[in-house]
């Protein structure tokens, strides 16, 4: 008996000992990465809605300005080139989300593996060399994650701002810009009329 607990006295003496420092440092990367993986599902929902809200338009184009072959040679051209900018920023898009998808998988895979390995620092499996140089990776990749979504974020704005230019030209070059001004004018003087 007495040899039984002189091993475990043994044993637990050589369980390895963070200092406060590193698991202060565990402890906050745990609530930084939880709300960065929040952030990027975010993220992922404001992609899927301006998808939406461009798809939305397209559509809502389509019934404004009704058949284009009967437009002028310069309108149509004009339709033409916000058509093909459209396009082009369709095309962005769908890469953007496949990139995002993809992204978001390997940032998942890193979630799994740290909670695996926090589990083992909790159980004192981990000793300080090895815990802080674990830390530096996570670290990193939390701050490429972080710069790489505030890229994205420059991107999707940057690209909603020119469709949403681009809607605007597709409008006033069918005429419904023109159309929509008429009719409030008309709305207008039968109200100064009255």
């Amino acid at each position: 008996m007495l040899v039984a607990i002189v091993a475990t006295v043994a044993f637990t003496s050589c369980k390895p000992k963070l200092s406060d420092e590193t698991k202060k440092a565990i402890n906050d990367f745990k609530t930084d990465w939880t709300k960065m993986s929040a952030d990027l599902g975010a993220w992922g929902d404001s992609l899927n809605a301006d998808m939406t809200k461009c798809m939305d338009a397209h559509k809502m184009l389509g019934k404004e300005c009704g058949d284009t072959t009967k437009m002028k040679k310069e309108a149509r051209m004009k339709m033409d080139e916000c058509m093909a900018s459209c396009k082009a920023n369709g095309m962005k898009m769908d890469d953007m989300k496949k990139t995002y998808l993809d992204f978001k998988k390997g940032i998942d895979t890193t979630t799994t593996a740290f909670t695996d390995w926090a589990a083992k620092v909790d159980k004192g499996e981990v000793d300080e060399a090895a815990a802080k140089t674990a830390m530096d990776g996570y670290n990193k990749q939390m701050a490429d994650a972080k710069a790489t979504m505030a890229s994205w974020n420059t991107a999707l704005t940057a690209m909603m701002s020119s469709e949403m230019k681009n809607h605007e030209d597709c409008m006033a070059a069918c005429g419904v810009g023109d159309k929509k001004k008429d009719g409030d004018k008309k709305k207008d003087d039968k109200k100064g009329k009255m």
